[in-house]
């Protein structure tokens, strides 16, 4: 399984939390991690070479040079590396054919085999989606995108690389961002989804991107399977702490630090 990160020195003990879940329920499969960073040193080497759960894990560190991105907007929360895996295909090795991004703030709840291996059936991304129809439409009048683009959550990816290498346009990408920088508000996001959204295929978000928004959102909704702890122990594979929500802060709310807390280092 080849997973793909990109991450500053502040998220590495998050990463490595997050591979200890990924390993733990992903049991005797070899882990093959691609850092792409642009900031790491050597001290962050070692910590998280030094915090690997076993074996079955490789690191591959792969530097990035900044000024490709000089003209990208950027700020505190969302910092160059966001754009990593938009341009990964061009840093990736050649035989690499799909690799699954993952946030670090994220908890591997059970084994991702199915997910890694799924069908593309063409499209460029597997990836979820955490909006409804109302925000949909405001994001497809504030990026004016087509209706049949999907807005997706870039925190769970899957990435086709040999479609990816193909059709991913710099240019393309820099225009983009040339014309819409005031109206950027998730880089990343508003980017794949505006210019690739309809080269999306979409799981479901409950299973394999569940926040503790989510849940509430889902539970005051009538008639719906009400989700609580025993729910997520059965039917949830990645859990996603979005936002300003962390299970590691102290005005953390939710139901879901529990499965956090188990993993860490």
């Amino acid at each position: 399984m080849d997973i793909l990160v990109t991450i500053n020195s502040k998220y590495r003990y998050y990463l490595a939390v997050m591979l200890k879940s990924l390993l733990i329920n992903n049991p005797n499969t070899k882990v093959d991690v691609y850092v792409m960073h642009s900031s790491l040193t050597e001290d962050d080497f070692v910590f998280l070479n030094n915090h690997k759960l076993n074996d079955c894990l490789t690191y591959h560190f792969i530097k990035v040079e900044n000024d490709l991105f000089k003209d990208a907007p950027v700020v505190e929360r969302y910092p160059f590396e966001i754009y990593y895996r938009i341009f990964s295909g061009f840093y990736l090795p050649d035989h690499l054919e799909r690799i699954l991004y993952l946030d670090p703030d994220i908890i591997i709840n059970k084994s991702l085999t199915e997910l890694y291996n799924m069908d593309f059936e063409g499209n460029y991304f597997i990836a979820c989606t955490h909006i409804k129809k109302i925000l949909h439409r405001l994001n497809q009048l504030r990026l004016n995108m087509s209706k049949d683009h999907v807005y997706v959550n870039t925190g769970v990816m899957l990435l086709n690389l040999n479609e990816l290498r193909k059709n991913i346009n710099k240019t393309e990408i820099y225009n983009f961002i040339e014309l819409n920088k005031k109206k950027l508000l998730l880089p990343d996001q508003d980017i794949i989804s505006a210019l690739y959204g309809d080269k999306v295929k979409v799981v479901d978000t409950l299973k394999y991107n569940l926040s503790d928004r989510l849940i509430t959102l889902n539970n005051v909704k009538i008639n719906s399977e009400k989700i609580d702890q025993e729910w997520v122990n059965n039917n949830n594979f990645i859990i996603h702490f979005i936002g300003k929500n962390k299970p590691w802060k102290a005005n953390y709310r939710g139901i879901l630090k529990e499965y956090y807390d188990k993993y860490t280092i």
